[in-house]
């Protein structure tokens, strides 16, 4: 995101974006992913007790990726957009002049006074597997994950952000901010260890718990919070703000004092991510203990309809290398002459900021290191065996931050109808997301590739754009109790499963 010309535009573009990549790399689901029974090591992204939910005994992803992207402040008209002009060279967005100034934009803002929030993620997999054995289950993942979250801003500071001060239904006006709102980002690589066990086994009732456990790498981490705001922009170029209490972090691979990109040390901070569930499975047949004399002879139990609960994205990455952070706490300071303000780089920003609230260059530094916490969410699963190949599923992802720190997880609630064979898997999963967002979306699968979206709309004109959804996967499965075509196996041609 280019840096805006004027200091009202720098502090929030600052405070609200600090943007190092040219797309924002986890998708919220992946529906048609990670809920059905030949989900595998995949279902792992919403319990990790999942696990034996599989009909597979061994699942390896050679790789999976995942956009995502939600707003409710910009958007594209829909006669502006087409899908397809995405991949064509050299496309740029249609624009249109502004209301007020003379500068020209590529996206309209929505004007209801409603607070402003959005959600743009991505997820790449890589190498991964998963193994069942009897009533144990493993699995080992790799995945790199980047996220942006803007949560309640004030649709007025959204406004001056992105429209600049010059926006003047919005001047003279005194905005008393007194809600908290936070903009946050973070770009990680994990590498993840997996258990489940299945601790309960009587007649119909089978119960089943897991733990995932993964080491963090921090690459970015950036983050504002914001307490109380009161403040006047009395002209496109002077503001009053009577009153800030505000905390800030950032940890980029940039050189703050040049604005150049270092390449020394890639990792900047380092933690660790939990996810732990459990699942009850009320079977069609009551449990026997079955002796198998190789893996593939594992016998699949059907079930009638399961019930999964989990805490996911538990964990945070502690940065403390190129780690500033900053606070203004309860200050007021008057800002001239905006529009000559001039920054040739961060440090500088950063030092004018302080200089503006305390009177000097330093008092608004707070420290070297910061701790920045992953998007936390309880995950609930409800999955019902319909009859023979049909299923549906509901689902319920809710965020709650753990920390003013936190990336923010907006909430989603899905049912999903799905049709599943071991060669083929369609799913139509249908979203309230963030409560108030109704989408539809599309997956299939053929044997061992997925490729879905939860927003199909975003693929087409139908309506003005505001965000999309795709994700894709690659990996090979064996199924259990189907041993045919390996050579001298003690299963000999043993198929116990359609």
């Amino acid at each position: 995101m280019i840096l805006f010309k004027s200091i009202f535009k720098n502090i929030f573009l600052l405070l609200v974006v600090l943007q190092l990549y040219d797309f924002e790399l986890r998708a919220q689901q992946m529906s048609g992913l990670v809920l059905g029974n030949y989900a595998g090591i995949n279902s792992l992204q919403v319990n990790p007790s999942g696990l034996h939910n599989s009909k597979t005994y061994l699942d390896i992803q050679f790789l999976g990726a995942d956009v995502f992207l939600q707003n409710n402040f910009l958007y594209i008209d829909k006669k502006d957009y087409k899908f397809s002009n995405f991949f064509k060279s050299g496309y740029e967005f249609p624009t249109h002049k502004e209301d007020y100034g003379t500068e020209v934009r590529a996206f309209y803002t929505y004007p209801n006074k409603r607070a402003k929030s959005a959600f743009l993620n991505v997820r790449i997999d890589g190498p991964g597997a998963m193994l069942i054995w009897g009533d144990h289950a493993f699995a080992i993942t790799t995945a790199a994950r980047q996220v942006f979250s803007m949560h309640h801003v004030p649709y007025e500071l959204a406004n001056f952000g992105y429209l600049g001060l010059n926006y003047k239904p919005q001047q003279n006006i005194n905005y008393q901010d007194n809600k908290p709102f936070s903009i946050t980002e973070m770009a990680w690589a994990e590498v993840g260890l997996s258990y489940a066990y299945t601790f309960y086994e009587r007649g119909i009732d089978k119960l089943s718990a897991g733990i995932s456990v993964r080491r963090l790498f921090g690459f970015a981490g950036a983050y504002m919070y914001s307490r109380q705001l009161d403040y006047i922009v009395i002209n496109d170029s002077t503001m009053s703000v009577k009153n800030m209490d505000v905390e800030m972090g950032l940890s980029l691979p940039i050189a703050y004092d040049g604005n150049t990109i270092q390449n020394d040390k890639t990792v900047k901070g380092g933690g660790f991510g939990f996810d732990i569930g459990i699942t009850y499975q009320r079977l069609k047949k009551s449990h026997y203990q079955d002796y198998f004399p190789t893996l593939c002879a594992q016998r699949y139990e059907d079930y009638l309809y399961r019930i999964g609960v989990a805490l996911i994205d538990i964990g945070g990455i502690r940065f403390k290398t190129n780690a500033e952070k900053y606070t203004i706490d309860n200050r007021s300071s008057y800002w001239e002459n905006l529009t000559s303000f001039e920054f040739r780089n961060i440090a500088q920003l950063l030092d004018t900021i302080s200089y503006k609230f305390y009177g000097n260059n330093e008092d608004a530094f707070a420290g070297n290191k910061f701790t920045m916490w992953l998007p936390s969410a309880l995950s609930v699963q409800f999955d019902y065996h319909f009859r023979k190949n049909w299923y549906v599923n509901a689902s319920l992802i809710y965020g709650f931050p753990l920390s003013r720190t936190s990336i923010a997880r907006p909430a989603e609630l899905t049912i999903t109808p799905r049709y599943e064979s071991r060669w083929f898997e369609a799913s139509l999963p249908v979203s309230l997301y963030d409560w108030n967002l109704t989408r539809i979306g599309l997956a299939f699968r053929v044997y061992g590739f997925t490729i879905g979206t939860d927003k199909l709309g975003g693929f087409f004109n139908l309506n003005d754009f505001t965000g999309m959804d795709i994700y894709f996967s690659v990996k090979l499965f064996f199924k259990k109790g189907r041993c045919g075509g390996v050579k001298n196996s003690p299963c000999g041609n043993l198929e116990f499963n359609p």
